[in-house]
């Protein structure tokens, strides 16, 4: 298929890039209508469904659902790092899927997340953690939390473990006979999870660092 871009769709995807920039999230279709100046928003749509069918972008049914797709020859920001949301943890009782849905990708400026590693990015569902902080940013739900993989854990970390295939969002301590992952909530229902040494739990990662979510 034809990758070679129209110059319309060349000014459609650089308006794109540097909205998710400038405010972390994809533009509507009615913003980028008035930046466009295009009279109709099914205008709108029929430069999307290009820039889609040629591979530049992916858009799912949700309002501002508009997803950059990386290219070699995309213009790299130095200072920008691209971290990928993989799905969902719950901070509450672990239901949701632990699968890589791999639903978007933040831009996050190195200065904020270091020179580390194995980073990823989860987007939080529940209040068992809506107390805890992270360098004064509180674990409320739909925020992001970005976490890096194969970091040693201690006791009062916070993690992501995965408890039969569900990704939860706790805190860590280990005793002799087993792991205990606890809240850190304003809501008392939100209690516990004993898991014994001999069961297979998957510590996924440590919370390092926690991004409020603008929508």
């Amino acid at each position: 298929m034809d990758s070679i871009l129209t110059k319309k769709q060349e000014n459609v995807l650089r308006v794109i890039k540097q909205y998710y920039l400038e405010n972390g999230y994809a533009p509507s279709l009615v913003e980028l209508q008035q930046e466009l100046g295009i009279s109709t928003k099914r205008g709108v749509v029929a430069h999307l469904l290009a820039l889609e069918k040629k591979g530049y972008i992916f858009r799912t049914g949700e309002p501002r659902g508009i997803h950059m797709v990386e290219k070699d020859d995309e213009i790299v920001y130095d200072y920008l790092v691209g971290i990928p949301v993989l799905g969902y943890a719950n901070a509450g009782i672990p239901l949701v899927s632990a699968e890589q849905e791999n639903i978007g990708v933040l831009k996050v400026d190195r200065n904020i997340v270091g020179h580390r590693d194995d980073l990823f990015s989860l987007i939080v569902k529940g209040d068992s953690m809506d107390l805890a902080e992270i360098d004064g940013k509180k674990i409320e739900n739909g925020s992001y939390i970005i976490v890096q993989k194969n970091n040693e854990v201690e006791d009062g970390d916070i993690v992501v473990a995965i408890i039969d295939n569900c990704a939860t969002v706790k805190r860590f301590k280990k005793t002799d006979d087993m792991i205990i992952l606890y809240p850190d909530s304003t809501n008392p229902l939100n209690q516990p999870i004993y898991i014994d040494m001999n069961t297979d739990l998957l510590i996924n990662g440590k919370v390092i660092k926690v991004l409020e979510s603008p929508i």
